[in-house]
C-alpha cells in the first residue's frame, strides 16, 4: 500500500466521520395532531433510536480505523495476517478480516 493509498483512505474515513457526526436524527412528537401522526412518529423515533445505534457503533470502527491507519500493521488480517487488499480496504477501512477470513467469521455465527 503506497502513501497515496493510506491519503486516499485516510480522507475517506474522515469524510465518513464528519458526516456521521453531523446527522441529527431527532423527531418533535409534542404538536401531533391526531392519534396517527403521533404512531407515525413513535415509529419514526424508534427507526431513528436504531439508526442512532447503529451509527454509534460505526463512528467507534471509524475513529479505531483511523488510529489503526498509523500502524505499520494496518491493511493487514488480524487472523491470518494476509493483506486485506486495497480494493477491499478502499470500499471499507474499517474492515479487519480479509475476505476469506471475514466469510468464515460470518459462517461460524
Amino acid at each position: 500500500m503506497t502513501a497515496d493509498d493510506k491519503l486516499e483512505i485516510r480522507e475517506s474515513l474522515r469524510e465518513r466521520l464528519r458526516f456521521l457526526e453531523s446527522r441529527n436524527l431527532s423527531i418533535d412528537a409534542s404538536n401531533c395532531p391526531d392519534e396517527n401522526e403521533y404512531a407515525s412518529l413513535v415509529s419514526e423515533m424508534h427507526f431513528n433510536v436504531v439508526m442512532r445505534e447503529r451509527e454509534s457503533r460505526q463512528l467507534v470502527e471509524v475513529r479505531e480505523a483511523l488510529d489503526r491507519l498509523c500502524d505499520p500493521d494496518f491493511g493487514y488480517c488480524e487472523e491470518c495476517g494476509e493483506s486485506i487488499g486495497l480494493a477491499r480496504l478502499k470500499a471499507n477501512p474499517q474492515a479487519l478480516f480479509c475476505i476469506i477470513c471475514q466469510e468464515q467469521t460470518e459462517q461460524a455465527a
